[in-house]
């Protein structure tokens, strides 16, 4: 018996099918080689309306050029009226759900996720671009190289869309898809906005989503489409714009983590008995008289003062008769924005920090200290970037404002443990 008979006796013993939305992926030897198959559900080759369908999809695939995209050809069986078969271009694949159930590690090797999630984001585009929609990003229907887990994409959902049949097709994957498509309607650049988030969600499944993440994928996945992003390439601006504003905020509040560590360090391990009577408090750049007015968020924005979103009023504001625009009105604004992030931020920062700086965390060594004040230093960063984005501070700014208020509390704080000596 030679190797190859060997696997294929193997794998009669133990089926190598593996289910997906159409019917089952599997491998087939063929004149002593091994050809990639997905064999369809009976209730669907059986209709002479999907084998219409098919050939359709066949044609949309053979226009992507992308590496990512999957081609493919029909196969017919003699007398048979429908298509049972496709057989799939060379290659050694397996889907995201295989591969995560035998290597859930792999979402921890560098540059999988980015990687993964970019490339569906760039085929998908292509694809909605020729007025195509993927519709379903389920873990059994994306598909991985094995060699190098560079993601696929095979059949797509809209050409299928008038066949009536999601409830065979999607059967067990229901939260993948969009719930305008499972109640029979139209699919919409908008459904695969909602596919790839809940796709998304799935993929950080074990190691938790980014905090800086969370608020793009709960619009990416809302129940009413129009509540979604328009497109996957405004799914893809709001995502590369995000990761770039948590890596900026996380750059420009590094020194004062490093700083935090040693300095807090220095404290712990030889702590300073001088008294500190005074600590001058950071400069309010805010005049007073703004914030006298009697100002309610909750009345004048229409949201409430520990989530204000100060960016919609200014919107709103800046979209009535730009003739008749008031640029006091609009400073007014922004003031009261900076005052609400000061206040909403010293807030969090309080919180935070008297988880680093108190007898058990200074007492509890080197590495509990520079634990602790990693994870502080994180916290802030994405609650900074959470409060600068509803008060419609300019990133910069927030930041600074942030570093200050950290540096400002750090001192009390390590002052007011001094006074405890």
């Amino acid at each position: 018996m030679n190797y190859e008979e060997l696997v294929e006796t193997r794998d009669v013993r133990k089926s190598n099918k593996v289910k997906m939305p159409f019917g089952y992926f599997h491998k087939r030897q063929i004149d002593g080689k091994y050809s990639n198959f997905v064999e369809f559900l009976d209730e669907l080759s059986d209709n002479i309306l999907f084998a219409e369908c098919l050939k359709k999809d066949c044609e949309v695939a053979a226009q992507i050029s992308d590496r990512h995209q999957l081609h493919f050809t029909p196969n017919t069986e003699e007398g048979a009226n429908g298509i049972y078969a496709i057989a799939v271009e060379p290659g050694n694949y397996l889907t995201m759900g295989q591969l995560l159930n035998e290597v859930p590690s792999v979402v921890a090797q560098k540059g999988f996720l980015e990687n993964t999630i970019k490339d569906l984001l760039e085929l998908t585009i292509k694809l909605n671009e020729k007025g195509v929609q993927q519709v379903c990003f389920a873990p059994s229907n994306v598909f991985v190289r094995k060699n190098d887990y560079d993601v696929r994409l095979i059949l797509h959902g809209s050409s299928f869309h008038r066949l009536g049949a999601e409830d065979t097709l999607y059967d067990g994957i229901e939260e993948y898809i969009a719930p305008e498509v499972l109640r029979g309607e139209v699919p919409t650049d908008r459904s695969d906005v909602y596919g790839l988030g809940k796709f998304i969600e799935y993929l950080n499944a074990s190691s938790g989503m980014p905090f800086y993440l969370k608020s793009i994928i709960k619009k990416a996945t809302a129940e009413d489409p129009e509540a979604r992003y328009a497109t996957v390439a405004e799914f893809r601006k709001a995502l590369s714009q995000r990761k770039a504003t948590f890596k900026s905020a996380v750059t420009s509040l590094s020194a004062i983590a490093i700083a935090l560590i040693i300095v807090g360090l220095f404290f712990a391990l030889t702590p300073d008995t001088e008294m500190v009577e005074f600590v001058k408090p950071v400069e309010e750049p805010i005049s007073e008289e703004l914030l006298d007015e009697g100002f309610d968020p909750s009345t004048e924005l229409g949201a409430a003062a520990d989530s204000a979103t100060i960016a919609e009023a200014i919107k709103d504001y800046q979209m009535k008769d730009s003739d008749k625009i008031d640029e006091k009105k609009i400073r007014e604004f922004e003031a009261k924005g900076e005052a609400i992030f000061r206040k909403q931020f010293s807030k969090e920062a309080e919180r935070v920090l008297s988880g680093v700086y108190n007898n058990r965390t200074m007492n509890g060594g080197q590495k509990s200290f520079e634990d602790a004040s990693s994870k502080a230093m994180e916290e802030l960063v994405e609650k900074q970037i959470e409060l600068s984005e509803h008060s419609a501070l300019p990133s910069e700014k927030s930041q600074r404002i942030a570093s200050e208020i950290i540096e400002q509390i750090t001192e009390r704080k390590k002052a007011e443990m001094n006074k405890g000596e």
